[in-house]
């Protein structure tokens, strides 16, 4: 029942959380739908806080990529930084190939992968339970209530999707052989890694 109750809870959160997109997306100035054929959205939300990160990273044509990261709070945008991808060296700086980037996000299978609620089936350990005599199937699971939500929207031509996620660092500790759960971290380091996301 606790589980239940638990599961219940988080889908309204998230469906609340859901709901404001659109108003954060009006805020940022930028369209509900992906304007381009490649184009990938990111939005990293702080249960603790009222704070949210965006980022924004589509190729406006001809391999001329641009990356944006909106910092919001209360209902306003706090910081933006935008990430242009020059041609040529500078100085000795070497310039990153956003395309990679684009390639390294997509042998993640990002264009394809579920919701995290939909692989909560894989999460935890299932055993048979006796209670008042009667045997039955009762499960162990991990909840991590408190972290970082992400909602993500891609697409790559003609190929379309949306998941969100919570906390993988912390459930993939608990749960390393979860494919989904690596795939997750994997988006997260590449982003980090890239853009201090």
């Amino acid at each position: 029942m606790k589980t239940f109750l638990f599961s219940v809870l988080l889908l309204i959160s998230w469906n609340i959380k859901a709901q404001n997109i659109s108003e954060i997306n009006n805020v940022l100035e930028i369209p509900d739908t992906l304007a381009f054929e490649k184009e990938i959205r990111i939005y990293k939300d702080y249960s603790t806080t009222n704070g949210m990160k965006i980022l924004r990273m589509y190729d406006e044509g001809k391999n001329n990529w641009i990356v944006i990261i909106y910092s919001y709070s209360l209902n306003q945008v706090t910081k933006i930084n935008e990430i242009h991808f020059p041609k040529k060296n500078i100085g000795k700086l070497k310039p990153k190939n956003a395309y990679l980037i684009w390639l390294n996000l997509l042998i993640t299978n990002i264009e394809f992968l579920p919701n995290m609620e939909s692989i909560r089936y894989k999460f935890g350990k299932s055993y048979i339970d006796a209670d008042r005599g009667e045997y039955g199937i009762a499960k162990e699971v991990k909840h991590v209530l408190d972290g970082q939500g992400y909602q993500v929207f891609i697409k790559n031509g003609e190929n379309k999707n949306y998941f969100s996620f919570n906390n993988p660092e912390t459930y993939l500790k608990y749960y390393p052989s979860v494919d989904e759960l690596i795939a997750y971290n994997k988006i997260l380091s590449i982003l980090e890694k890239e853009f201090s996301f």
